[in-house]
């Protein structure tokens, strides 16, 4: 490693300094937003499907697969303190936010796009709001973020803390939804 007025040197031997800033490709940006909106449609059109119900086997996995899709899109921050070499930042980036998507989709999938007990509305209401301020992050907050912006950075104290709760909502869900 060298640190110099030039640039830093890492693991690659690459001038981090003197790269090009990567562009955002939009076409994968719409690519991905057709697949969500085809598995919102799908899921939207399935809802009353008798085989997706939220307390058998299919649409307990949508659950199931959701809540880990999600606990693994935690898994960006995680690398930022733990996981230094395993995979590039903008790889953890971007599954963070495929998972972040589909995860909340799955879910969505589950619950049959409904309301349901107290405990379960709260983790959906939860689940929302943390993929609206993952989505204000990546399409407002990036903009203002390259343009020099620092109050920004503001955004973190509050996407993390609703990313707690929503853990706590989830957690207390799956208790009820076996205790009772």
């Amino acid at each position: 490693m060298m640190n110099g007025a030039a640039g830093t040197i890492g693991r690659g031997g690459a001038d981090h300094a003197l790269r090009a800033p990567r562009t955002r490709v939009p076409w994968v940006d719409i690519a991905v937003a057709s697949l969500v909106l085809a598995a919102l449609g799908w899921g939207w059109a399935t809802r009353r499907d008798e085989g997706l119900d939220p307390h058998g086997w299919p649409g307990y996995l949508f659950g199931i697969a959701g809540t880990l899709m999600m606990l693994f899109a935690v898994g960006f921050s995680w690398r930022k303190r733990a996981a230094q070499g395993r995979a590039t930042v903008a790889w953890w980036y971007n599954a963070h936010i495929l998972l972040g998507l589909f995860g909340p989709v799955a879910v969505l999938i589950h619950a049959r796009f409904a309301w349901g007990s107290i405990n379960s509305s709260l983790a959906l209401g939860a689940m929302g709001l943390v993929v609206a301020s993952g989505l204000i992050a990546r399409y407002v907050l990036g903009a203002a973020r390259r343009r020099g912006s620092r109050w920004v950075e503001a955004w973190h104290y509050c996407h993390a803390p609703l990313c707690m709760v929503l853990v706590m909502a989830v957690i207390v869900h799956i208790y009820m939804a076996h205790a009772y």
